[in-house]
């Protein structure tokens, strides 16, 4: 990608390095594989399913935003 500006880089770029990002780890839970981040008291929260398998997208309980215990 290129960026056409007038404005100095050093401007364009400010405050790019102190960008958080959330603490992603990826587990297996009940054998699917999933992407979860931390949450209150020992608990994740499913982020994103990488399982090759459909029907494991079809279980409520592996829904994207549902809390797990690890």
């Amino acid at each position: 990608m290129i960026l056409y500006t007038p404005m100095p880089l050093e401007l364009v770029l400010e405050g790019f390095d102190n960008t958080k990002y959330p603490d992603y780890k990826e587990v297996n839970y009940k054998g699917v594989p999933m992407l979860v981040e931390g949450a209150d008291f020992g608990k994740k929260r499913i982020v994103k399913l990488l399982s090759t398998d459909p029907f494991d997208y079809l279980k409520p309980e592996m829904a994207p935003g549902n809390l797990i215990e690890t």
